[in-house]
């Protein structure tokens, strides 16, 4: 039954890949490799900073402050009657602002804690990832990699309601994880481009060359409104 299933499985990847090679066979095999890494990059990076983001929703913050605004006595005595007004006005209360609407209540240390805890991780698998991919390859390593990081995304708000603590754990475990992405890449740049293409490719996937094609595109294709686009 192993094996049937090991077949089966087999086989709907080779379904898969001949689809695609009928559909996109036309685009070079190093083009794809570099869209495909390039496009993983951006999914890696979304997965390591969302948090900093959304955190400021997250966390409850106090933002009502009580202001004493005082006046000074004027030296002339001549606008006693003004003046008491003003100070009357102004030195009342101004509460401005409202608690925020946000479901945790996390002090700075704590969240500052959640937010670090994925480069701690990070930090640890740079030199362990280019070694994995020399033995189990960069297509499991760098895909595993995005995997974990859509995977930790989805977990976070349940893990982040069941304890900050294990928020914490499962950062940690993401970025060990996806510390193995860049280095998993070189391993990969190694095997399939040749040395003259090198700082081509490394300049389209690593540094966002394609990024300019977008703005390209962008610019040329993009209208505000539908009254300005000229179909």
């Amino acid at each position: 039954q192993a094996v049937m299933a090991s077949e089966h499985n087999n086989g709907g990847w080779k379904a898969v890949n001949n689809f695609l090679s009928r559909a996109m066979g036309w685009l070079p095999a190093r083009v794809a490799l570099a869209t495909l890494a390039w496009l993983g990059f951006i999914n890696l990076h979304m997965a390591r900073v969302n948090l900093s983001v959304i955190i400021v929703a997250m966390v409850k913050r106090n933002t009502s402050h009580t202001v004493h605004a005082q006046c000074h006595a004027a030296d002339n005595g001549t606008l006693d009657g003004a003046e008491d007004d003003i100070r009357r006005h102004l030195s009342d209360d101004i509460t401005y602002g409202d608690e925020e609407d946000a479901e945790f209540e996390w002090d700075v240390t704590t969240q500052g804690l959640v937010l670090g805890c994925f480069y701690y991780g990070y930090a640890m698998t740079q030199v362990v990832g280019g070694r994995l991919a020399e033995v189990y390859g960069t297509k499991w390593v760098f895909g595993v990699c995005v995997l974990a990081g859509g995977v930790g995304s989805i977990l976070s708000p349940p893990a982040a309601r069941l304890h900050y603590g294990a928020l914490i754990a499962l950062r940690v475990v993401q970025g060990l994880i996806q510390g193995a992405s860049w280095p998993s890449m070189h391993a990969c740049v190694a095997r399939w481009i040749p040395p003259l293409e090198r700082p081509r490719f490394i300049g389209i996937v690593y540094f966002g060359s394609l990024s300019l094609a977008w703005c390209l595109l962008w610019f040329s294709t993009m209208y505000n409104s539908p009254a300005e686009h000229p179909r």
